[in-house]
C-alpha cells in the first residue's frame, strides 16, 4: 500500500544543535516554546545561545585541497 513505511506520517525537521552543544559534541535541547531562543544546555549554564544561520550538512568547502600550504 502507498506510505506503508508511514514516512510521511511524521516529518522531521533538521536538527540543529546551537554552537555550544556542536563544539562540546552534547544533545542541544531544544529551546523551550515561548521563552528565549536558548536551549537547556545553554540556559542551565546561562550561555549565550547561537545557532548557525543555515545548516551546513552537506555543503563542502571547495578548493581546500588545491590552496594547500606550501611546507
Amino acid at each position: 500500500g502507498a506510505g506503508a513505511d508511514g514516512r510521511e506520517a511524521e516529518k522531521k525537521k533538521p536538527v540543529m544543535a546551537c554552537f555550544f552543544c556542536r563544539e562540546r559534541k552534547i544533545a542541544c535541547g531544544a529551546p523551550a516554546p515561548g521563552g528565549p531562543r536558548r536551549c537547556n544546555q545553554c540556559t542551565r549554564r546561562d550561555l549565550v545561545c547561537e545557532y548557525p544561520k543555515e545548516s551546513r550538512r552537506g555543503q563542502h568547502k571547495r578548493g581546500t585541497r588545491a590552496a594547500r600550504v606550501e611546507a
